[in-house]
């Protein structure tokens, strides 16, 4: 009796168990194929491309940095769910299968929503909405920072700045229309300008290499940097790692009322670090790059960069807010005060760090000083638009030759002289782990703008920064 009653349920629940396996099976045949989606950066859509098979397993493809092939080193399905884990650009995506289409998260320091579907229209961008103090206010709020700044202008047309929020948290000063903000990496090109201007009053030429004019002071360099020139450096096509160790970074002071020795000191640590590519056929972004460029101008023109990049570039521009490090008085908020996440919290609820202000005077409140060429400007609004507007103008503050060889990539790519090309457009970003800006300009729209915020989480404010570039540009094009 036990034995015939046994034998039909064991019989049932084989068949539930394979039928769910079928099932599970078809599912997870459901996402074998090609996919197409894209990143909405704010001021850039990245297109990505999403190939998947059995296994499973799964390559992800940049479609506008290359198609090169992404490895993603663990594919998981689990149902109707699939995660993707890409340690080689630190990434993780975890979608879920719906309606034809997988909808999920991308993280990558920040978590931005992203949608793959068969169809390649599902990369086409949407109109840019255009920037209103609303808009701003809108985006500033989503982020959960002190303040935004987003302004635009047309050559010979309409021009809009519209600010929102704090100058610090915990302060009741609001952002101003004049105030200043640290730009971080945008900085780069800068020092390219400056570089050219250099080479316009024959005391550098492009070609100077680092063996030529730092041999003597740095004599223990790697042979394969001997050669690299001002323009391998200012294009990263040097070989140069990103940066030196981080506690090296931090063993150089914040402040120096000459940084010069700290740059050759810097220059040494970095000059003897294995290359990462070859030069002249390898992008790696390289703030040490910019460090060395930096302590090669100093060597030709026997003052510190602060001084000649004040001297040859705000000056003759006419960017009297345009200074180095942390702007504002110390205790006065008279300016917007940078911000980055402080220390963690343990509460009823977990772990939690809270946002947090350094103003000036406090120990961090920006990179130490033997980075300046790399990224410690900061400046205005107004200020900004004059270096922009020169640029997008080529005006005669440099010779058609110089403006030619700044906005170039001399070795190929999209990366020119501290500017990517983009879309038409020349473009670069900038951060300092205690603000985050984006500016750009266009020389056929005939557009210049800027976007920014006193908030370092990158990962939390690229996206709305950008939408906040994208926003102003097309609100004057």
């Amino acid at each position: 009796m036990n034995t015939t009653t046994r034998r039909p349920i064991l019989a049932g629940a084989v068949a539930l168990a394979l039928c769910a396996q079928d099932a599970k099976a078809q599912v997870s045949g459901e996402f074998q194929g090609e996919w197409h989606g894209a990143l909405d950066l704010g001021s850039q859509r990245l297109r990505l491309r999403l190939v998947v098979t059995a296994g499973p397993a799964a390559v992800l493809y940049s479609v506008d940095q290359g198609n090169a092939p992404i490895p993603v080193a663990a594919t998981a399905i689990e149902g109707d769910q699939i995660t993707l884990d890409i340690p080689v650009i630190g990434a993780r995506f975890v979608g879920r299968l719906a309606g034809g289409r997988i909808e999920g998260l991308f993280t990558q320091g920040g978590t931005l929503p992203l949608v793959f579907s068969r169809e390649t229209a599902a990369t086409e961008a949407p109109p840019a909405e255009a920037l209103t103090l609303a808009r701003l206010s809108a985006l500033r709020a989503g982020a959960g920072s002190p303040a935004f700044v987003g302004a635009a202008a047309k050559r010979g047309g309409r021009s809009i700045h519209f600010v929102d929020g704090l100058r610090a948290i915990g302060q009741p000063q609001t952002v101003g229309p004049n105030d200043r903000w640290h730009v971080g990496s945008i900085t780069k090109s800068m020092t390219a300008t400056l570089v050219a201007r250099a080479v316009e009053a024959r005391r550098v030429s492009w070609d100077d290499t680092v063996g030529e004019v730092l041999g003597a002071a740095v004599p223990d360099m790697r042979e394969e940097y001997r050669a690299a020139s001002l323009r391998h450096l200012l294009s990263h096509q040097s070989g140069l790692p990103a940066n030196i160790e981080m506690a090296q970074l931090l063993a150089f002071p914040r402040d120096s009322a000459d940084a010069r020795a700290d740059r050759i000191a810097y220059a040494r640590l970095g000059l003897q670090q294995q290359p990462v590519g070859a030069m002249g056929a390898n992008f790696t972004y390289s703030n040490t790059g910019y460090v060395i460029a930096g302590a090669m101008l100093e060597a030709k023109l026997g003052a510190p960069w602060e001084e000649l990049i004040s001297r040859h570039v705000f000056s003759p521009l006419r960017m009297t807010s345009a200074g180095q490090g942390a702007p504002g008085t110390p205790g006065a908020y008279d300016q917007p005060v940078g911000h980055a996440l402080g220390a963690t919290v343990v509460g009823e609820t977990g772990a939690s760090a809270s946002l947090t202000p350094y103003p000036p005077g406090d120990a961090i409140t920006d990179n130490p000083a033997a980075l300046g060429p790399a990224g410690s400007v900061h400046a205005s609004v107004q200020d900004m638009f004059k270096y922009l507007a020169a640029h997008r103008d080529r005006t005669s503050f440099l010779r058609r030759e110089s403006w030619d060889t700044l906005h170039s990539p001399p070795f190929g790519g999209t990366y020119a002289m501290g500017w990517a090309r983009r879309d038409g457009m020349l473009w670069h970003n900038g951060s300092n782990t205690l603000w985050y800006a984006e500016v750009m300009f266009d020389r056929t729209r005939g557009v210049i703008a800027m976007a920014a915020t006193n908030d370092g989480r990158v990962g939390v404010v690229s996206q709305p920064i950008g939408a906040a570039l994208v926003g102003a540009a097309q609100a004057v094009a």
